[in-house]
């Protein structure tokens, strides 16, 4: 199986370069693989897969993590099974998928925001923040960015993204958005590397050194949020807009409205209103 594995995980690297999925592919192989031993893919058994979500759940692997694992596996059985007509996935969806708790988005509050953007000082950080704030981007997206993604002479200045699954979307800049990355982009420096924001070694910023850079402004502020609430606040302030849920959905590159309608559950104006209308009730009986 390891050499199946380490093929397949190549091919997913030529085939997406830009992307670290084919990292993520390789951890789950590899726990996959220390799991069954180096065996042949047809003598891995649904009985197998059982073990190994079993295992995996005692090892207190949260029900995402297991549940992406699977869906490497299965991804593996697929690049294969075109040539071998004989070899069947032995990853069942209704039998090992396992029930994963919805939690509501939470976005960054407001007052943390203001703490936050007050410190970051850098040209280059603060556009990189604004566009996760104003624009949805995913710390992948940012990291991914080249300069010929950005149309910024359009009649509509937007950017071009490339999210999960490889699919692009359109992302509309608001005139700050657009002001705080022209300014970062008059002073980029020179580079043969083509990608937007650049390290201190004129190369692509990785999604760690992203991070960093976020940890270092959040001791400066003494606030604790991460980049996927500034996503989140994103989405927030456009459902609290009454923009359509589907043009929200649009924009976040949501493959499911049904993930998009988190933000409309957790921001629900009826419901909140409902309650407080009730509770008056309530403590005026109680009195």
């Amino acid at each position: 199986m390891l050499s199946e594995a380490r093929q397949f995980v190549n091919w997913v690297r030529r085939t997406n370069p830009q992307a670290h999925t084919w990292k993520d592919y390789a951890s789950d192989l590899k726990f996959f693989a220390g799991f069954t031993g180096d065996r042949p893919l047809h003598e891995i058994s649904v009985h197998d897969v059982d073990a190994f979500v079993i295992q995996q759940c005692e090892q207190g692997f949260k029900p995402k993590t297991v549940n992406r694992r699977l869906t490497t596996i299965a991804a593996m059985y697929a690049y294969f099974s075109p040539d071998d007509e004989s070899l069947v996935c032995p990853v069942y969806y209704s039998r090992h998928h396992l029930r994963e708790p919805r939690r509501l988005p939470r976005p960054a509050p407001i007052d943390d925001l203001r703490r936050f953007f007050a410190v970051v000082d850098d040209p280059r950080d603060r556009a990189m923040f604004y566009l996760m704030l104003r624009g949805g981007l995913r710390i992948g997206e940012v990291a991914a960015l080249h300069l010929n993604d950005l149309l910024l002479k359009e009649a509509t200045p937007r950017i071009v993204v490339t999210g999960k699954g490889s699919r692009q979307r359109p992302i509309y800049l608001t005139e700050q958005s657009l002001r705080v990355l022209r300014e970062y982009l008059d002073v980029r420096p020179a580079s043969r590397d083509d990608h937007v924001f650049l390290t201190y070694q004129f190369k692509g910023l990785s999604t760690h050194a992203i991070q960093m850079r976020l940890e270092h402004y959040r001791q400066l502020s003494g606030v604790n949020f991460t980049c996927h609430q500034l996503r989140h606040s994103f989405a927030t302030d456009l459902n609290e807009a009454e923009m359509p849920v589907t043009s929200i959905q649009s924009l976040l590159g949501h493959q499911w409205l049904e993930t998009t309608m988190l933000y409309v559950q957790a921001n629900d104006k009826k419901v909140q209103g409902d309650f407080l209308a009730a509770s008056q009730k309530l403590e005026g009986w109680a009195a």
